[in-house]
Parts: structure tokens; sequence; C-alpha cells
């Protein structure tokens, strides 16, 4: 492992003077694996697995198996996250314990843990848009929501600024921001080579950068989230600073169970939780909640149309595979998407922002039968009328490989599952069985 940068440690001597020994000591040891389970999805627990004290559906693995090799992690069954960043789900539920609608946004989104937690904590009350700046990264967050089977998230690859611009403002903004990184000096020993001592401060001036873009997308009264992996004060508790300091804004202030051995910042109007990594099992993790106070007013658009209802040939040709059609909107290339927005509203985003995945991808109909999307067939929502067909071990792999698998079943379109979890499509066609599982995520490791 890279050691430790010497500035660094300088900075952490100087920030933590009397656990800085103890800190940089933990930042040498081998990280904690981790994963989050899907309550929707049956069985994902491993040998050896404990709680995590603040998610309740967060488990300590005993050693990292080899996810890749694992049915049930392309099933959605699980997905393995860093066990301090789910402490967002208590935060959520500590300042949002009412049963109101919330409409959310999820800006720095990928690889899409996070998004993860806020689609289940607003599962049945609420809406979120899924939003990730950098291209190259949207296809992953995809992914992983597609497989999770999440059914009231778009997915949107904007800047920041395009939200405060796009006549649309939320209850709930989360940004996990761009950081220096500090806090995966354990878990991603890459990063201790791309620091360097001009990293918190150009990070720092990015965040403010990040937060006056977006933030005239969050109403008056709504909640601001911000987090970051990094031990940097520059990044955590002097851009809270920047924000108590504009007027508009008044931090929230948590009961951390004292059991947690949390670092709890309360000082001067901020409030913040800090994670290190010789109190905590997890990386490092800084986490503040905040109330907008100030007026924020709504800026007007005129809806682009770009998204329309389906007609009825498309209607008709889903209702044959038992699928809800409340929800559904048609993309300009003709594919159909069950949507937790209305066409009115997704025209209204689409006046300002790329929306990449407008709702659960039901398929496309070609000469009136429908060819099925694979997030149709892993979508917790999607009621259909068939039985998954039930694969073994091997041939649930080789099936996720993209190859042959043999089975012995009527015409047509139909479900696979291992051990009750959905894997996706194939269509049989005779003796033939063809393999629909998506191209670019086939897997390409052997055992």
């Amino acid at each position: 492992m890279h050691p430790l940068p010497f500035a660094f440690l300088e900075r952490i001597r100087q920030q933590f003077p009397s656990e800085a020994e103890l800190m940089i000591a933990a930042l040498d040891n081998s990280p904690t694996a981790s994963i989050r389970i899907n309550k929707m999805k049956p069985g994902a627990l491993f040998e050896g697995t404990e709680s995590v004290p603040w998610n309740e559906e967060g488990y300590f693995l005993s050693s990292r198996p080899r996810y890749t090799l694992d049915p049930k992690f392309h099933a959605g069954c699980y997905y393995p996250q860093e066990s301090s960043s789910m402490v967002l789900q208590w935060v959520l539920k500590s300042i949002m314990p009412h049963e109101e609608f919330v409409n959310a946004l999820d800006l720095c989104a990928a690889p899409g843990g996070k998004s993860l937690i806020l689609s289940d904590f607003l599962n049945g009350r609420g809406r979120l848009v899924s939003n990730e700046i950098v291209r190259s990264r949207v296809n992953i967050l995809n992914e992983v929501l597609v497989k999770w089977g999440a059914s009231n998230v778009i997915v949107t690859n904007n800047r920041p600024a395009d939200f405060g611009e796009c006549g649309v403002q939320f209850d709930l903004v989360l940004v996990d921001a761009p950081c220096s990184g500090e806090g995966m000096f354990r878990k991603d020993p890459e990063s201790r080579v791309e620091w360097n001592e001009g990293s918190a401060q150009m990070c720092s001036m990015r965040q403010l950068e990040i937060l006056g873009d977006v933030l005239p997308s969050l109403r008056e009264d709504g909640i601001l989230i911000y987090s970051t992996c990094t031990f940097a004060k520059s990044e955590n508790e002097d851009v809270i600073k920047s924000l108590l300091n504009s007027g508009d804004y008044e931090c929230i202030r948590l009961k951390v169970p004292d059991e947690w051995n949390l670092g709890v910042i309360d000082e001067n109007g901020v409030f913040a939780l800090r994670f290190l990594p010789h109190r905590s099992r997890g990386e490092g993790f800084f986490i503040s909640a905040l109330r907008r106070t100030g007026a924020n007013s709504l800026i007007r658009t005129k809806p682009k149309p770009v998204f329309n209802e389906p007609g009825g040939p498309e209607k008709s040709a889903i209702s044959r595979l038992g699928i809800q059609i409340e929800g559904l909107v048609t993309a300009p290339d003709g594919e159909l998407y069950q949507s937790p927005f209305t066409c009115n509203e997704l025209n209204t985003f689409a006046s300002k922002l790329y929306v990449v995945q407008p709702g659960v991808h039901i398929g496309k109909v070609i000469r009136g039968d429908l060819i099925p999307g694979h997030a149709l067939a892993m979508s917790m929502n999607a009621e259909l009328k068939d039985h998954p067909i039930q694969l073994d071990e091997v041939s649930a792999l080789a099936y996720l490989r993209g190859e042959s698998i043999e089975v012995h079943s009527d015409n047509g379109w139909h479900r696979v599952a291992f051990q009750e979890s959905v894997l996706g499509w194939i269509k049989v066609i005779g003796n033939r069985v063809n393999n629909y599982y998506p191209k670019e995520w086939r897997v390409k490791l052997k055992e």
C-alpha cells in the first residue's frame, strides 16, 4: 500500500491532535466489507454477517466475497456499499418522519448506493430524480437502479445549474459532493497517490460552485443533505458555514446514539456527523442536514414536447403481459416506460434536462408485440402473469455470461430466476433459447 502523504499526516495531527495517531494507524488497516440488502427480493445474507447499527438493511461481512460470480448480486438482492454512507437512511428517517409526499433529487448519484437508499425511503410516498453529472458514469448508475428494481426513479445526466433553471423545485436535495477522497485512503489505496496539498482547497471551491448552481431548485423549507468522504475541514464544516452565512439555511440537529461512537460536530451553528476509521467500522464520511429558511422563487419554463402517452396498440400489447398501464409514457424513439412522473412533468424536465431513463423501461412494441425491456423483468412494481423459470447456479452464471442455456418451456417470452430471484428475459423459439441478458452487463469473469 502506498504511504499516506506527508502533508496529509501533518494536517491530520493538527486537526485531530488527541486522536491523530490512532486515526493514522487505522487508515493502514484492512477495510471492512459491507452490503445493504434489498428487502423486496429474497435471501442475500452471508455467513458471519453482523448488522450495521445505523441502517436496518446494512450488514458487515466477515470477508469480501466475489460478488461478480454471485447470481444474487446481479438479481439486485443486495448492493455492496460502504457502511458509513449507509447512515443516510437514519438521517432521512430522523428529519422526515411524516408521511408527506416528497420529490427528491440526488445530484451526484453514481455509482448509485445513496439513490437506492433514497428510493427505498420514498417508496410509496415520493419520487426521485437520480442525476449523474459525468456522462461516463451514467450507465453504471442506471444499471444499479435497474437491478435493484427501483420503480420511483428517473435518471438524468445534467450539470447542477440545469436544475436551477428547469422550472422544478424539490423537497429534498442530496449533494454527495465530489471531494478529495481522504476517507477512502484505506479502501482505495490509489487515492493516496492522486491526493496533493491543494486537493482540499480546489474541491472546496468546486463544492461551493455546485451548491450555488443547484440550490435554486430547493424549495423554501426544503431539506438539503450535504455529504463527502473526506476529513478536510475546508470541504466539510467550512462549506456548511458558507451556507449558514447566506442567511438562507439552518442546520438540523439530531440525537445520535452514544454507542455508535461517531464524531458529532456542534459548534457555531454547524451540526454534522463525522465517521472516523478508528472510532467506527467504516471509512471516513461527513454528513450534514440543513433546512432552507430563505424564500426561493420558482422559475417558469415551457414544457418541451418530448414524451407522450402511448396509443391503443401499445396499451393492448403490454396488457397481454399483465402490465399495469397506469403511468406509461412513450419516448421519442418509441420505447415505453412506466414513469413516476406524468408526461407533462417529464416534458417540464426536458425543457432543460437530458432525461436518460424516464422510468422503468417496459420495452418497445414491434408489429403488435412487445419486446420487453430488462428493467421490466427486474422491477418490483411490475405485476406479470408469467412464472419465472428457475435455474441452478451453473445455468444462472451461463445466462449472465450471455451463453445459451437449456430450458423446457412453451414458445414465447419468459423470465429466468435463481433461487426465486429474477435475472432477466429469454425467448423460447422451438428448440432454441435466445438469451436477452443485456450485452453490456454480461459477466466476463470465469470461475
